[in-house]
């Protein structure tokens, strides 16, 4: 037996929970990426439009009140990407709570419905929908609620505030992404077809856990 075949055989789960936590990570790590870029793509416009008003209080001499407008600084620090190790460890950290989850879940679910047809189809979506997708999310604000010491009433207030908009963009994205993986992936390699794609999806979770604005 081969490496693979000791990866996706024997150590199937420990596969399964290390993939499930590094795809947390680099779904974080683009995330970070792509808010330095939003900073700074602000940061910037801000810049264009104070030397705006600069020039335009140069040019007419009008309204002296302009002078007394505090402007932003801005400086090349603002402009350095500083990556946050400590946030992406704990959403890798997160996501290996899940990768059992997931082993066991798929496993079961294949037992309990091992056929293909469509009817058979709709209820494994249906299942992963309602009952591994609430679950992943509770271990994903959980988890991290309590990594970062939050206390328990915060946890649950950003529990009640964006669990059913996560929830809402689960049903966009993963029935067709299931559809696929239980009518062509075989059973050994359903995991790790869904932690390819959950890397995609925790680029959305990291944001909307750190950068969505909520009021």
């Amino acid at each position: 037996m081969g490496i693979l075949g000791k990866l996706f055989g024997k150590y199937l789960l420990v596969t399964n929970t290390v993939s499930c936590g590094l795809m947390m990570g680099f779904g974080d790590l683009f995330q970070q990426g792509h808010e330095h870029w939003k900073q700074c793509s602000r940061n910037e416009s801000v810049s264009l439009q104070s030397g705006k008003l600069l020039k335009l209080d140069s040019e007419t001499k009008i309204d002296n009140e302009i002078n007394s407008i505090t402007l932003p600084n801005i400086d090349d620090n603002d402009k350095k990407y500083v990556h946050d190790y400590i946030r992406t460890k704990n959403m890798i950290i997160v996501g290996s709570i899940q990768g059992p989850f997931h082993h066991y879940f798929y496993a079961i679910l294949e037992r309990t419905i091992p056929k293909k047809d469509a009817v058979s189809l709709v209820k494994k979506i249906l299942a992963d929908q309602f009952i591994a997708s609430p679950a992943c999310l509770a271990i994903f604000f959980c988890g991290l609620g309590a990594l970062e010491h939050n206390e328990i009433g915060s946890i649950q207030n950003e529990v009640a505030l964006k669990f059913l908009d996560t929830w809402k963009i689960d049903w966009c994205f993963w029935p067709p992404v299931q559809f696929i993986n239980f009518l062509l992936v075989p059973i050994q390699y359903r995991v790790i077809y869904t932690n390819l794609m959950t890397m995609i999806y925790d680029t959305f979770l990291s944001y909307i856990r750190y950068d969505a604005e909520y009021d």
